[in-house]
Parts: C-alpha cells; structure tokens; sequence
C-alpha cells in the first residue's frame, strides 16, 4: 500500500496550525488597509519574524506592488476558526466547507515531511509504503491524526505530543524513530534547538503531500472579487520582479526552494480559478 495517499489524512490535520482568519477591512483605493488575523505558525506566520514570517512576508510584498496595505493581528486558533463570516488565509480545503468565497489566490506552497536522527539509525531510512513505516515509533503532533485506523492496522506505532519542539527533543533522544511534520516547520525547529546537529538531522519530503497556503476573500466582502483581483495581480506583478523568488529563497535557503514549486503553485492556481468560475 502507497503511503501518499495515507498521509491525506494528516496533511488535513496540519493544515490547521497554518489556518489563519482574516478580519473585514475597506480596499480597493491606492492606500487601503486589510486587516487579516493570524495564528502563530512560524515560519510561515509569525509576529516576532520580520515582515510576519514567509508567506506574511508574501503577503505584504503583493500589497504593497498594488498599493494595498495588510495589516496582520495574531488572535487564537479556536477564534479564527469559528469565524465563518469573514476573509481568510490558509489551506482553502480547510475553509471551503463552510464559507463561500468569491476569490482564492495562493501564495505559497507548503509539503509534509518525515524526519529522522540519523546518528540513531545503523542504516538509511526510506519510507515509500506505509509497511515501511512498521517497526518504528512514529512522533506527531496531537490532534493531526484525523484516522489512524490504516496506520494502526498496518502495525505503525504513534506517538502524540502537545508541541513540535518536544517531538523533535524525543526524535534526537530516540524516544521516537521518526518524525512527521511540515516540512519548513521541522527544518526551523532544529535550527532553533539543534543548530550544531543540523547535518545529522534527514528530512524528506512525502511526494504528492503539497498544499497550498491562499488568501480567501468571503463572497460577502464589499467588492470582493475586485480585492481579490488585487491580490492576484500583487502576486503576478512580485513573481514577474523577481522578489517572489527572493522571498522563498530567504527561509529555504539560495537555490534549495523546491524545483517542483513554481509548477505546483501554477496548478493550484488553475484549480482555484476554475472554482471561482464556478460560483
């Protein structure tokens, strides 16, 4: 049995901690102020990184290209979530369920890894089969695991904590053998915890596991689909400069965004507009 698909069930899980809830703000004029309300989920959104983290960073480079200003408050989860009524900025499939909404632009991509502390393993971890996960003890974050029940029948063995930081402490410690967690998450997790281990640490990306991270503009927002051709042509206008590339290359490191990004960005590009053409 494939792994991939499997992981459908974690990836919804994790696209909750990149959830954010965007607060009702008046844009359309050269100078206008969005009020968005985030969560903190470092480094993607953060309010002690500079510019509000990777995608906030995005986020207020496309503003500024169409003159529009993003103004970022971070408000809990639970809040953001119940709010079902306003604009948002995270994984659309977690939203589309409950709100329609009149545009849907994506601004970064975002993958599931595992991680593993090779010092602890005599030989190379590859993980392509769910099977391949039997025998080691798995670390995730609790309340990611939306079924477990294939895991389970599979004979794969799971381990929850209530942070990311105590995961990869027991991944280093061998309390567990592996880790799963997003992928530009985990690698800032052990640059913070674990800077001189940082080479002994493997990470490898689950293929197929990429999801997008959109700003989501409600179907009741004043000329909503206007301020969502704002932000679409903010997008175009930072990827034509060039600042779009610096902005990823600034948190994956020069020449290690992933090849397949621009490709999936485009994908998910096209499936949010033929949505919008739908509604």
């Amino acid at each position: 049995m494939k792994l991939q698909p499997l992981f459908g069930r974690l990836i919804c899980g994790l696209a909750m901690l990149l959830a954010l809830g965007a607060g009702n703000g008046l844009a359309g004029d050269r100078g206008s102020s969005i009020s968005l309300d985030a969560n903190e989920s470092p480094p993607f959104w953060s309010e002690s990184m500079p510019n509000d983290g990777l995608c906030g960073e995005i986020v207020h480079a496309a503003s500024e290209a169409v003159g529009l200003v993003s103004q970022i408050n971070y408000k809990p989860l639970k809040r953001m979530i119940e709010d079902d009524s306003n604009n948002d900025l995270g994984n659309p499939e977690f939203y589309m369920g409950n709100q329609d909404f009149a545009a849907v632009v994506p601004v970064c991509i975002y993958h599931v890894g595992l991680f593993y502390y090779a010092p602890n393993h005599a030989e190379k971890v590859e993980v392509s089969r769910i099977e391949d996960l039997k025998g080691y003890k798995v670390g995730i974050l609790k309340g990611t695991m939306v079924d477990d029940s294939l895991f389970t029948t599979a004979g794969v063995t799971f381990e929850e904590s209530y942070s990311q930081e105590s995961l990869f402490k027991k991944l280093i410690r061998g309390r567990v053998d592996l880790v799963i967690e997003i992928d530009l998450v985990g690698k800032k997790i052990i640059d913070r915890l674990f800077p001189a281990e940082h080479d002994n640490f493997v990470a490898t990306t689950i293929p197929g596991s990429a999801m997008p991270i959109a700003v989501l503009i409600s179907a009741d927002y004043p000329d909503a689909e206007r301020v969502g051709a704002l932000y679409r042509l903010g997008m175009a206008r930072i990827k034509q400069s060039g600042r779009y590339r610096e902005i990823l290359e600034t948190y994956y490191g020069k020449g290690k965004v992933p090849d397949q990004m621009d490709e999936e960005m485009k994908r998910f590009e096209y499936i949010y507009s033929l949505v919008e053409d739908q509604e």
